[in-house]
């Protein structure tokens, strides 16, 4: 092939993943873009890198984590120190990443000798293909497409350490070749396996009998498997350090909810995952009906030894079985076959299970496999474009067409949380997290009805979802339904005992209702079963200190033990022990909560009634004149005059001020 007609090909396939994806650029942050991109505040600042290379994906503290993505986070920060919060930019990288992605495959297939026109084909099919929607669309997303480029790259050097080429250039292709690996798997955990395609790739451009090609392959590349491997071990001993574990955190689970397969035995996960397996080659094959989610129950596990499990097995064993021989004779489709299942096998729960029991942006690169077998299906026996019928070519041309007009349909779903999430609840009504989702935005809305019976759906579909209750009565008790949301808020703790919020919901519900003793009672039993929780000791203390006996100062310190960097914890001490008397001690408090944020407002009204008190007319008059510089209110002014007329020292300075400060006062409604 000429380098203009390759030139052109490329061209083609840059404009396909453009034209399809151009009209996700516009969508806003969604879903989990916001946590990872919007608010991170890792990722505002060139200061910060060491602090994305010591957390986990999300953030915390050590041992709260199950991903550990360096690279991926690398990549926002970068863009956002050079355009800062524009998800435009953000979303236009991605399609731009998808495209060089789709470009590597096409170099990478026509490297292993796959026949024109099939390369070209298969590299149109997985560019315009709907189901990368939400790794393209999706601004986080972007951890398949980067590890995918981060792979293919490695399979690239690979083959280039794996042909006859002078040492230095192997050794460089081998060194090479193991960075990217590293900068894959940093990138997304499911690219460990990539260094089984690159075998797979040697075996398929090996030269005599299959058994020799496999020998072949194998030693010739064993300094890359052992550099491959290194390279896996050293990233599992720095996800131990940052995670605590060398795969996920030790108290962190995969709840039932995200992955219905987790709490199955090992031969019962492994059914299934064949289960599951063979919904994403549906899914690719035919991309008719996509879902963003496929929680509880919208999958759910069948038996052992049922009909489905046992089909799916045998399928799966018959493809696998078929497929090994045809490798024998380099049969592209049974490469790209091959490919799929090595690319699909960390997600896929056979091994372990995963935080997801399906998910289409998890099908990114082990498309590639399934586009390379339709492409040399669609090519049949013909050795170039031209050389194909011209009913072949129309109908391959449609195919592309509509697999584009089906992505385009679907980018808009991704344009914002409320489209996504309605999607969601009409393509996957089954599941619970889908109805929770949305209810969840419709509540940030204030649309509490229908949060309300979004979230009683949720609660329906999966009795064991605590958030889903906690949410439920959230919009009961904001609709003043007390009754209702009080047993709402005990199912959430029922179904887990270790729910902070459940308590914490229940304890603010009681004291609405006036029932400070009950309030205090949830917050004690709340702490019970989480110690540490700050938020349950600040409210059993504030509710000990509106009860009618001065026993809370060992609740308050407790309070300080967990919130003591919090200027709202130190006033609320500051607060009771003014009501009780202690007057001195308050101030000193206040001072506390004023050191830690000077322009905290509650704590600024404390200090003014705190000296006012202590007859200390200047600071009383100091401290309310920064009351009113942040209130601007009518009632703060007049504060500020009364104040002022109390201490002739503050007196002069007020004259002085009195017009600037008079201009700051905000107009009567």
């Amino acid at each position: 092939m000429s380098k203009r007609l390759r030139l052109g090909c490329g061209a083609l396939l840059v404009l396909a993943c453009i034209v399809t994806y151009a009209n996700g650029i516009g969508g806003d942050f969604t879903y989990d873009d916001k946590a990872i991109v919007r608010d991170n505040v890792r990722i505002r600042s060139p200061s910060k890198v060491s602090e994305i290379l010591r957390t986990q994906y999300f953030g915390g503290p050590r041992g709260t984590g199950a991903n550990y993505r360096p690279v991926l986070l690398l990549s926002y920060a970068v863009q956002w120190w050079i355009h800062g919060r524009q998800a435009e930019s953000f979303h236009a990288v991605n399609v731009l990443l998808h495209a060089g992605a789709t470009l590597l495959l096409l170099s990478f297939l026509r490297r292993i000798g796959v026949a024109p026109p099939a390369p070209f084909l298969a590299a149109l099919l997985f560019a315009v293909h709907p189901i990368h929607v939400e790794a393209v669309t999706s601004l986080v997303g972007r951890g398949e497409v980067l590890a995918a480029i981060f792979s293919l790259l490695y399979l690239h050097l690979a083959l280039r350490f794996f042909e006859p080429s002078p040492a230095r250039a192997r050794v460089l292709a081998l060194l090479g070749g193991v960075l990217g690996y590293s900068l894959a798997v940093l990138t997304k955990e499911s690219a460990a396996s990539v260094p089984g395609i690159a075998l797979l790739a040697f075996v398929f451009v090996g030269e005599g009998k299959f058994r020799g090609r496999v020998a072949r392959a194998f030693f010739r590349g064993l300094p890359l498997w052992v550099g491959s491997a290194a390279a896996l071990a050293g990233i599992f001993v720095v996800r131990r350090q940052v995670l605590g574990g060398f795969v996920k955190a030790a108290g962190t689970g995969v709840f039932e909810l995200e992955n219905v397969l987790d709490p199955l035995e090992p031969p019962a996960r492994a059914v299934n995952a064949c289960v599951v397996l063979l919904r994403y080659v549906g899914r690719i094959v035919f991309p008719l009906h996509l879902s963003a989610d496929e929680s509880a129950w919208s999958i759910e596990p069948v038996e052992t030894f049922s009909a489905v499990a046992i089909a799916a097995v045998m399928l799966l064993a018959l493809l696998a079985a078929l497929s090994v021989p045809k490798l024998a004779s380099r049969s592209p489709a049974a490469f790209g076959f091959l490919f799929f299942v090595l690319a699909i096998l960390p997600a896929s729960n056979l091994i372990l299970p995963i935080g997801t029991v399906f998910a289409e942006r998890l099908a990114y690169l082990p498309a590639a496999g399934l586009c390379l077998a339709a492409g040399v299906l669609g090519a049949g026996s013909a050795g170039s474009w031209t050389g194909m019928t011209a009913r072949r070519r129309a109908v391959l041309l449609a195919v592309a067409l509509a697999l584009s007009a089906r992505a385009i349909v679907r980018n808009s779903v991704w344009w914002g949380d409320e489209p996504l999430f309605l999607n969601l609840v009409r393509t996957s009504p089954d599941s619970a997290k889908a109805h929770y989702d949305l209810a969840y935005i419709w509540a940030e809305d204030r649309q509490y009805a229908r949060a309300l019976d979004q979230y009683a759906e949720a609660a329906e579909i999966y009795d064991g979802y605590w958030d889903a209750w906690t949410g439920k009565g959230r919009m009961e008790k904001e609709l003043h339904l007390y009754d209702e949301a009080e047993v709402s808020y005990r199912k959430a703790i029922e179904a887990n005992r270790e729910h902070e919020n459940g308590y914490f919901g229940l304890g603010l519900l009681r004291e609405a209702r006036g029932n400070i003793a009950g309030a205090e009672q949830i917050y004690r039993e709340g702490l019970e079963h989480k110690k540490l929780s700050l938020p349950l000791a600040y409210r059993l203390a504030l509710a000990r200190s509106r009860l009618p006996w001065p026993e809370a100062d060992e609740d308050w310190k407790r309070a300080l033990k967990l919130g003591g960097h919090l200027a709202s914890v130190h006033e609320g001490y500051a607060s009771w022990l003014a009501s009780v008397g202690k007057v001195e001690e308050a101030r000193r408090e206040a001072r506390e909560a004023l050191a830690r944020d000077g322009g905290y407002l509650p704590a600024l009204c404390l200090a003014a009634e705190l000296n006012e008190r202590l007859d200390l007319p200047f600071a009383a008059a100091l401290a309310r004149e920064k009351v009113f510089r942040r209130s601007r209110s009518p009632a703060d002014w007049e504060a500020l005059v009364s104040s002022a007329a109390k201490s002739p020292e503050y007196a002069n300075r007020f004259r002085r001020l009195e017009d600037s400060l008079r201009e700051l006062l905000l107009p009567p409604r």
